[in-house]
């Protein structure tokens, strides 16, 4: 089979696009908007709907394959590019994209690889997001010829036989901090809350307002389910730790420390406790925080998002011993066969990788991830799009479970 007609289609994201930077440096809200003027080259407005692009492949025989190109929430920062837009991206994206008119359907990853090596057609061409759309688009094209799942494709690369078991989901619930949490309990979720933990307010100056929503969380699981639900606690923290003690590792350490006691008889992971300025920085810090919990013994998790977009980075924190878990952030890595690597890199590291993505993800990424999570086998993956829980959470759940049907597991 081969690729007959290829259209590129405006598109939403699942969420927004957020100045994270605005956000730190104190920017107001004001209902779903905030206050003031942007600070992250990109942004028009401190928050501005995600934008995305369809890329519609049409194979010969008839056959449509979909993948969204998109740039997750805080594009912009922790060294990402910034964020996606029709006006100045969906011109160049189908340049891009116009190379592929005729190519055979083969391997997908040998396919990716292709497009990794196609020319740019501009300089602020965002190709991590045009790359992360046509492997969709490209993995689903496989898989229609295949005539199998496509987490049967991805399983193949990986050299892992499917299970019956899914992928454990995690949540995030965005400002709605209350409400998510109950949600996550009602579904079982594995993995709660996020947290959206970005400002200092949010923490309290000497930690005393996460502390009190830790104890909140943990009185709300064990008063609406059962004993044998045992989830764990994740907060992502966006720095702001770093902010409170002044980038201190060992403060820190021991401030998440006493999280970890709060915690019990949960597990605690805490992302991004600092977001500093560089690479070599964030390693440093992150390395020192480690070092310090396990030395106190601490069973909490340390997560590392920002600054970790590579294979080359992810691989600097595992020789750094400066992370239990990584967040492979999907739609910053590219095309998805970067993602599955990453996830077979932090195994073999002896690092627990999640199979994150964004808020800014749509139905048709999500849907694709969920057959890379199944096939890949990471620790965690995420649950999307959006910030709602629900529609995230069943999206992701209901294809993977659709898949095991079919393949009899």
């Amino acid at each position: 089979m081969h690729i007959d007609q290829i259209y590129v289609v405006p598109a939403w994201g699942g969420y927004y696009n957020d100045d994270l930077m605005a956000i730190e440096s104190g920017a107001v809200k004001d209902g779903l908007f905030y206050l003031g003027s942007p600070v992250t080259p990109g942004f028009d407005e401190i928050r501005q709907p995600a934008e995305a692009a369809s890329v519609i492949l049409v194979l010969d025989n008839g056959a449509v394959a979909v993948g969204d190109a998109l740039s997750v929430a805080y594009s912009g920062a922790g060294g990402r590019h910034t964020r996606f837009t029709h006006n100045r991206q969906i011109p160049l994206l189908k340049d891009f994209v116009a190379a592929l008119k005729g190519w055979k359907i083969s391997e997908w990853k040998e396919m990716c690889q292709q497009v990794e090596t196609l020319p740019s057609p501009g300089e602020d061409f965002h190709r991590i997001a045009a790359e992360y759309g046509l492997s969709q688009a490209l993995l689903q094209a496989t898989a229609l010829v295949e005539r199998c799942t496509a987490a049967e494709i991805v399983a193949s690369i990986c050299g892992h036989q499917l299970t019956a078991e899914p992928i454990p989901i995690y949540i995030q619930g965005g400002d709605d901090r209350y409400t998510s949490v109950d949600k996550a309990i009602a579904r079982r979720a594995p993995v709660l809350p996020h947290g959206l933990i970005n400002t200092v307010d949010l923490v309290g100056h000497k930690g005393e307002n996460l502390n009190t929503y830790l104890n909140w969380i943990v009185a709300r699981i064990k008063r609406f389910a059962s004993s044998d639900y045992r989830p764990e606690i994740h907060f992502d923290t966006y720095g702001m730790l770093g902010q409170i003690f002044s980038n201190d590792a060992k403060a820190i350490a021991h401030y998440i420390e006493s999280l970890a006691k709060t915690a019990s008889p949960y597990s605690l992971c805490v992302e991004t406790p600092v977001l500093l300025q560089s690479r070599d920085a964030q390693i440093e810090n992150f390395a020192a925080i480690r070092s310090e919990l396990k030395r106190m013994g601490s069973a909490a998790n340390i997560v590392v998002d920002e600054w970790a977009n590579t294979a080359e980075d992810i691989a600097a924190f595992i020789a750094a011993e400066a992370t239990d878990m990584v967040n492979v952030k999907s739609p910053d890595l590219g095309c998805l066969t970067k993602a599955v690597e990453a996830i077979q890199q932090c195994w073999a590291g002896g690092v627990r990788p999640i199979l994150g993505g964004s808020c800014t993800d749509t139905d048709v990424s999500a849907r694709a991830v969920a057959h890379v999570a199944l096939g890949a086998r990471p620790a965690w993956v995420l649950a999307r799009p959006g910030m709602g829980v629900d529609e995230g959470f069943q999206i992701v759940h209901n294809e993977m479970h659709r898949t095991l049907a079919l393949l009899n597991l």
